[in-house]
């Protein structure tokens, strides 16, 4: 719920903004996004226990957005209200607005631009850097980006250094996320068949309770996509290294790699096959002291690895074990405004996750962790409207019950309905 305070401050931007499209040559747009959410959960994220019940749950993200463009500058204020239905009783009046996106770019030539402040960062498959659109906060960076484009050729370099409050000297910094963050993409379409991108991303992260030591961490690796129309295939994927420090300072030396093929059997039949491999470490191995369990850094959890959001985090989620995911998907679209897809997904863990057994003796238990299915429909209601519908399942085994805690017995299950309206208000050309 806005306050009035705020809902005034917000007129007042965009009262300014009207105005200064009307004595300017420009491009001013006002619109929204209003997004209820239906879940029912039994078994989503962890395994229910016999004496659990299964959770419903409403949640509704509602945005407002302000966009305003012109020969030399473009900037964009995205605020947005998101809440649980009932977390707040009626007669209450408690303020929830967020500033998800407030930035200004400066265009210095058709090539050249620089974009400062609070935005949302995504690249490639958004495997590193991501919107994380399912969760309704979603994601933003406070960062400068200086962005380059020539001749299907793209640079990014951003930079970012955190503080939790305006001070005279550095302190510790207490908030639970990166205290300075750089990175560089490359991207370049050969020719309209290959396209070939390069991400090094470097994130610091301070020391608990430290004022100056910060322990770095790099992570580095490439994205390759082929299309080929004339056969109606695509095929990809992407290599990344981890190396440096984790949070805690321990060393890291992971990696990751994903490979899929995908092939359009008819105009309306797409099938494609893939595995996501994220590293982990040896849990028989009690000398190590080193971390070999990969970490996505600020990617998406819930595009990858199944719909149940078992494995948002791998290298947390899995006791470190790291996780290989073989799926396969099938994309059958109907009609312009109908598409339905099913997902298989078979997890199994990437290295030994260990357990003392009875017997006081050390011993990995079964790489093999279960099968998910994620059925989803699509459905364009209208311009602006999209309904969309999803169901899923598990076939859990024991080793999920050591890594995720509950009882594997019975079938977990999640569904979900979803409305998204984004209507534009006002538009001037």
């Amino acid at each position: 719920m806005f306050s009035l305070i705020q809902i005034h401050k917000i007129g007042i931007l965009i009262i300014g903004f009207l105005l200064l499209s009307e004595i300017s040559d420009c491009q001013f747009v006002l619109s929204g996004e209003l997004r209820p959410r239906f879940e029912y959960r039994d078994g989503y994220k962890q395994l229910m226990n016999e004496n659990e019940n299964p959770a419903l749950i409403n949640t509704q993200r509602s945005r407002l957005n302000i966009a305003y463009k012109n020969q030399n500058i473009s900037t964009r204020f995205s605020f947005q209200d998101v809440r649980t239905w009932g977390e707040t009783t009626t007669k209450q009046d408690i303020p929830g607005i967020h500033l998800i996106e407030a930035w200004l770019e400066l265009f210095f030539n058709p090539h050249l631009s620089l974009k400062i402040g609070r935005q949302v960062l995504k690249y490639d498959d958004q495997r590193l850097l991501a919107s994380t659109n399912w969760n309704n906060i979603s994601s933003s960076h406070d960062v400068t980006l200086l962005k380059f484009n020539l001749n299907n050729f793209h640079t990014h370099l951003g930079l970012a250094y955190n503080n939790d409050m305006e001070k005279l000297t550095e302190s510790y910094y207490p908030v639970k996320y990166y205290k300075a963050l750089g990175y560089l993409w490359l991207s370049k379409s050969i020719n309209e068949n290959l396209n070939i991108s390069f991400i090094d991303i470097i994130d610091g992260n301070q020391k608990d309770g430290s004022d100056d030591v910060i322990y770095f961490r790099k992570t580095f690796g490439s994205n390759v996509l082929f299309n080929f129309t004339d056969i109606r295939l695509k095929t990809g994927g992407n290599f990344y290294i981890q190396k440096g420090k984790g949070k805690t300072g321990t060393e890291l030396d992971a990696y990751f790699y994903s490979a899929n093929v995908g092939k359009y059997i008819t105009d309306k039949l797409d099938v494609k096959i893939g595995i996501d491999y994220y590293s982990g470490n040896d849990g028989l191995d009690t000398s190590s002291l080193v971390n070999r369990a990969f970490n996505k850094l600020y990617g998406s959890g819930h595009s990858f690895c199944g719909y149940m959001d078992y494995f948002t985090s791998v290298d947390t989620n899995t006791k470190g074990g790291g996780l290989m995911d073989i799926y396969l998907t099938t994309k059958y679209t109907f009609s312009d405004k109908f598409l339905f897809q099913p997902y298989i997904h078979y997890f199994n863990l990437a290295n030994n996750v260990a357990i003392i057994n009875q017997h006081d003796e050390l011993i990995a238990i079964d790489k093999y962790l279960g099968t998910e299915v994620d059925l989803t429909i699509k459905y364009l209601f209208s311009e602006v409207t999209q309904i969309d519908f999803g169901y899923s399942f598990m076939f859990a085994t024991k080793s999920m019950e050591t890594i995720k805690s509950g009882n594997k017995n019975g079938l977990p299950q999640f569904a979900w309905i979803m409305i998204t309206i984004k209507p534009e208000f006002f538009r001037k050309d």
